[in-house]
């Protein structure tokens, strides 16, 4: 992975200044429950609240680091994405910005748990949620990543079964989730 670190900590810094709330998702936060695969970014979900997408785009860039303005606050205002690089390091965070009332999005911000990433204090989405998005993720791209690391995940964690249950009848993601339960080994 490309020394994504440095421009980890300005975001997740610049997100707490503002009290936004975040959680790391994707393969870093993979990592944060033991699956470890190589990646290039990090990627982290939010929700802006009150916090205005001009001023919330310029603590962004304050410290080097290069995003789409235009394309950013257009993100945080209609619940896209945008990504931030490091134009030294070429490390880029993919920021997806989740409209607040997003229902699994805020149970999963709500049930997000503080950890190191890349050695930095941070938020991190829990195992379960972690699993229930890469599942949602693989119904709708058929990505057979996300489930090698779904089958990790559940593999090497005693996962809340009633959550991850309860979850996937709202997301329409039960029968994958069946299928993951019965893959595990004994």
């Amino acid at each position: 992975m490309t020394d994504v670190a440095g421009a980890f900590t300005h975001v997740a810094r610049t997100l707490e200044s503002h009290e936004i709330p975040y959680v790391v998702v994707g393969s870093v936060a993979a990592a944060a429950w033991g699956i470890i695969r190589a990646t290039r970014d990090l990627d982290l979900a939010m929700t802006i609240g009150t916090t205005s997408p001009l001023e919330l785009t310029e603590s962004l860039a304050t410290s080097g680091l290069y995003l789409p303005r235009d394309a950013a606050i257009e993100a945080l205002a209609n619940a896209g994405s945008f990504n931030v690089l490091d134009p030294t390091t070429g490390s880029k965070i993919d920021i997806f910005a989740c409209r607040s009332d997003d229902e699994f999005e805020q149970m999963r911000l709500s049930r997000r748990v503080r950890v190191s990433v890349l050695g930095i204090d941070s938020w991190v989405a829990s195992a379960e949620d972690l699993v229930l998005a890469k599942l949602r993720w693989r119904s709708e791209t058929g990505s057979e990543v996300q489930w090698r690391d779904c089958v990790e995940i559940a593999a090497v964690n005693n996962l809340d079964l009633l959550h991850l249950r309860t979850w996937a009848q709202t997301l329409n993601i039960a029968d994958d989730l069946e299928a993951l339960i019965a893959s595990r080994p004994d």
